[in-house]
């Protein structure tokens, strides 16, 4: 099923990332074209490098400033075009999410256009990491609502830092949200609070 938004002109999809399918199975879901934002890592892939570069893919270093990369996103994005990342930064192996990469959301951000939530579900079961043939796995893509600037930088002034870690979080639950799980920063507050919790009983008990 593939619910997506009505939307012209610039915006970026954000998605989840569980198979080295997932750039295909989203660009099919669209009927635009988009380019992707990826590490040179994925994009020189043996297997699916010719669909990069057909996509004209956009790679970036994994040490480096990147301006060359980040400014061809910018210009992209400044045409009304639709730029597509995985803001994991890498690939699960379990299906489950990653956090979240600050750097990929300082790009939306500073972009000021809307960003479309992605859930790509049943892409780790179609081809798992490692795996070297598709299976016959059911795949269903879930389109968010898009997610408008303001929402994510926010009316009060904070420190740049925190604006990218509050921006990160609601993006990263959105999508666990449409995956029907949570997402990692949510797993890890969850624990911080439970040892947090743990600790403070055990000293009271003293």
């Amino acid at each position: 099923m593939v619910n997506r938004p009505k939307l012209e002109g610039a915006f970026v999809l954000v998605a989840n990332h569980s198979s080295y399918l997932d750039p295909i199975l989203l660009g099919v879901s669209m009927p635009r074209r988009m380019t992707f934002l990826m590490t040179v890592i994925h994009y020189r892939s043996p297997l699916l490098g010719w669909f990069y570069r057909l996509t004209r893919s956009i790679p970036l270093a994994v040490h480096g400033a990147n301006r060359d990369p980040l400014r061809a996103a910018r210009t992209l994005l400044g045409r009304g075009e639709i730029l597509s990342l995985f803001p994991e930064g890498g690939l699960t192996r379990d299906g489950g999410l990653l956090l979240g990469s600050p750097g990929a959301v300082s790009l939306v951000m500073a972009q000021k256009v809307p960003i479309v939530p992605v859930a790509i579900i049943g892409a780790n079961d179609l081809l798992p990491p490692g795996a070297m043939l598709p299976r016959f796995k059911r795949v269903e893509i879930r389109y968010g609502q898009p997610i408008l600037p303001e929402e994510l930088i926010g009316a009060d002034e904070i420190p740049r830092k925190q604006r990218l870690a509050r921006a990160k979080r609601r993006i990263m639950d959105t999508i666990a949200e449409l995956a029907g799980s949570t997402s990692r920063e949510a797993d890890l507050e969850a624990l911080l609070e439970a040892r947090k919790a743990s600790k403070s009983l055990s000293s009271h008990s003293l």
